[in-house]
């Protein structure tokens, strides 16, 4: 309409219909626009086809910041199987149509996220035989508004952005399945998959779209009649030094999708800022990308790109947990409530207080000494008492996060990483990553779906099932890709890593240890096994501080580090009577402790008592014995966790009688579920934790007294183990 400005200095620009709205992201300035397929390859409609990108290809994985990424991972099986036909099949029932993509423009050098510089003040140009507002910040953007003769705005609100490649990117904020189907049919038309970043993912397209085109023809696909609106959005007040666009995006993005489809659960810990609990999770999956030599698990072993809206525990067989299981560790460590870590005969069941989680929160984090008693931020004030998991100023989210880091977040990674199932894991995995070759194309994405790509892993997954529902309907002449061979590639690549992780954890690969392997880590990686390692961390702690009033959280690392070397001596115990600790929570060895028959992730305050038994040992204590001075303290609440544990058993004994033993009366099913109950796990504790039956018969007699007296009784009283009782 207005040609592209005469003294032009951004290569990229879009025009179109200017508009302002206010959202909790701040003010949005867009430009309403469309993307074409055909025309003039120069026309800024076609350019704008090729600029639209989603954040996989702006953003190197290996760098990704959690704090920074915008969107749903790509789902590129629907993409190539649905939406390109949509655009390129002839439709019989009226024409192909897009809702517009909304994409957002953001500062980038590098491929890092960076901040524009600020948005300079509005001066008037003429050009075009027109008159405009111009704003410019630095060399990255430039903005144009029509003006009437009489300075204000035109009313036919025309308005013109341009960008600069090298600093600023157009980020598909919604649409980005929409977006990634214009840009596939873009690449393959011209050739051009190779001269960008997401040559990767071109086996998931370049088929699908020459085989549309070959089969309905250019008669039929007029790619000139291919058009998708597009609004080019920015943030004319996240501009300078102090600035957070990518954040603003963020919050944007959560606004957009409110009424959309809803995001997986793991998007939305990975996106929403509405939670503190979010922040402080995301804290640990960023120092995981960041990580060093510094003997964590690697960020490709834990899952968090998971697309199923319900996910409650890892669906891959590569990863050792999840990022639903790090918002748990949160949760229950930092947000308690404070009876789950205290009380350990208190089940995970009914609601919790608000309140009480936000109280407990800002004792374990000690934000009194981190932020002043009142502040402002955003324009709201903040008193110190109040800040909780939905109210607390975002302006000090860093420092808050850097504060959980230091105690909390550090422990919590420590044990999930030195704990040595866990520790064995990551190495057989780093291992597999390390002696796989890539040359061919399919090794190549399966290399990448489980180490390096987001979404890949799901995207070879549903590639595969695809193929195998057109095969099984009777199409045996379908192809066998190189995104199918490579989902086969990443079944075979499983077995390798059952023999690499069984010789790190039991020093074997004959099949039996093989197959203990596999039974023993079929527990170690439920979210209730690594919950209860973690709200050991936390029930201990708050013995600690029963006991050394003067407890600081900054020695949190240092705890967490004695208890693996704890837990660590426990599992190292040489095989008396061929009884390898490492398999002591298993299910299928002789006389298992574990008897837990739903291994969901409440059942997590069973495995603490696991965690703790395994502590009680003479060798494994010696290691936190100066962190917990009064013995008689834990050994009283071990009995608390014993009985809770030993009344599950029960229970689960009596519902199994009564189904083998109809008519018989409750009370003497009952007797009979107690003696089964009490007799097994006699068992369990005299062979995997040397626990003597005379010891175990003189804790049965006092818990059948009164659960926590009776188990507080086990030890010579003293003053801490009084001051215990309640």
């Amino acid at each position: 309409m207005f040609g592209s400005g005469t003294k032009l200095t951004f290569r990229d620009y879009v025009q179109g219909t200017w508009g302002s709205f206010d959202t909790p992201a701040g003010r949005v300035d867009y430009v309403m626009t469309k993307a074409k397929l055909g025309g003039e390859g120069d026309a800024p409609e076609r350019q704008l086809t090729k600029s639209l990108a989603p954040v996989r290809e702006i953003m190197d994985a290996g760098d990704l910041d959690f704090n920074q990424l915008l969107q749903r991972d790509l789902d590129d099986h629907r993409v190539a199987v649905n939406l390109i036909p949509y655009l390129l099949k002839p439709q019989a029932t009226g024409p192909a149509f897009f809702p517009p993509i909304v994409a957002v423009l953001l500062p980038f050098r590098n491929k890092k996220p960076t901040k524009f510089p600020a948005l300079g003040e509005p001066v008037t140009n003429d050009h075009d035989d027109a008159t405009w507002q111009e704003q410019r910040a630095g060399n990255a953007f430039q903005v144009h508004r029509l003006l009437d003769p009489d300075g204000e705005p035109h009313g036919a609100n025309v308005g013109k952005l341009w960008w600069n490649r090298s600093e600023a990117s157009l980020v598909v904020l919604d649409g980005q399945h929409r977006a990634m189907a214009l840009l596939a049919i873009e690449r393959t038309l011209s050739n051009s998959w190779q001269d960008t970043s997401g040559v990767k993912f071109r086996s998931f397209y370049e088929h699908q779209v020459r085989q549309l085109i070959n089969t309905h023809g250019t008669t039929e696909v007029d790619l000139e009649k291919v058009e998708v609106p597009v609004t080019v959005c920015w943030f004319p007040q996240q501009t300078g030094e102090e600035s957070r666009p990518h954040e603003a995006a963020r919050k944007l993005f959560v606004d957009v999708n409110k009424e959309a489809r809803p995001p997986s659960e793991s998007r939305i810990i990975l996106l929403s800022d509405a939670e503190l609990g979010n922040v402080l999770t995301r804290s640990m999956l960023s120092a995981l990308r960041g990580r060093s030599e510094d003997a964590r698990i690697p960020l490709y072993a834990v899952e968090y790109d998971n697309p199923d809206v319900n996910s409650s525990r890892p669906a891959r067989w590569s990863v050792v947990t999840n990022v639903h299981l790090l918002k748990m560790a949160v949760n229950r460590c930092i947000f308690g409530p404070p009876k789950y870590l205290a009380n350990l005969a208190q089940p995970i069941i009914g609601r919790e207080s608000p309140e009480e989680r936000d109280e407990f929160m800002r004792a374990q984090l000690d934000l009194e000494t981190l932020l002043p008693s009142r502040l402002d931020d955003g324009g709201y004030t903040f008193d110190c008492k109040s800040i909780g998991n939905l109210n607390f100023p975002i302006g000090k989210a860093d420092a808050i996060s850097e504060r959980f880091m230091e105690t909390w977040g550090t422990a919590i990674l420590t044990l999930l990483s030195k704990t040595k199932p866990y520790a064995a894991h990551a190495t057989s995995l780093a291992k597999l990553k390390e002696d796989w070759h890539t040359a061919d194309t399919f090794a190549s994405l399966a290399h990448d779906a489980l180490f390096g790509g987001v979404g890949v892993f799901w995207t070879l997954r549903a590639s595969h099932e695809h193929y195998l529902e057109t095969k099984n309907s009777g199409d045996y002449r379908i192809p066998k890709s190189d995104v199918i061979r490579a989902w086969e590639a990443l079944k075979a690549k499983e077995d390798d890593f059952d023999r690499y992780r069984a010789l790190e954890y039991l020093e074997s690969t004959r099949p039996e240890r093989m197959k203990n392997c596999k039974a023993a880590y079929s527990v170690y990686n439920t979210h209730a096994c690594q919950l209860g390692l973690i709200m050991t961390l936390g029930s201990l702690w708050e013995m600690r501080k029963g006991m050394l009033p003067d407890t600081r959280i900054v020695d949190l690392p240092k705890f967490a580090d004695a208890l693996t070397a704890a837990w660590n001596t426990f599992f190292a115990i040489d095989h008396g009577k061929g009884r390898d600790r490492k398999l002591a929570f298993s299910k299928t060895i002789t006389n298992p402790i574990n008897q837990i028959g739903n291994m969901d992730t409440p059942q997590a305050v069973y495995f603490r008592y696991f965690w703790m038994q395994a502590l009680a040992i003479p060798h494994a204590w010696q290691h936190v014995a100066d962190w917990l001075p009064a013995r008689a303290r834990f050994d009283a609440k071990l009995g608390q966790a014993r009985r809770m544990y030993l009344d599950l058993c029960t229970k689960q004994q009596l519902k199994a009688l009564a189904t083998s033993q109809p008519g018989v009366s409750d009370s003497k099913l009952r007797n009979q579920a107690e003696k089964i109950a009490a007799t097994s796990l006699k068992r369990a504790l005299r062979d995997w934790f040397f626990v003597s039956e005379e010891e175990f018969n003189v804790w049965s007699a006092n818990a059948k007294v009164g659960d926590q007296q009776g188990a507080l009784d086990l030890a010579p009283t003293t003053p801490e183990a009084a001051a215990d009782k309640e």
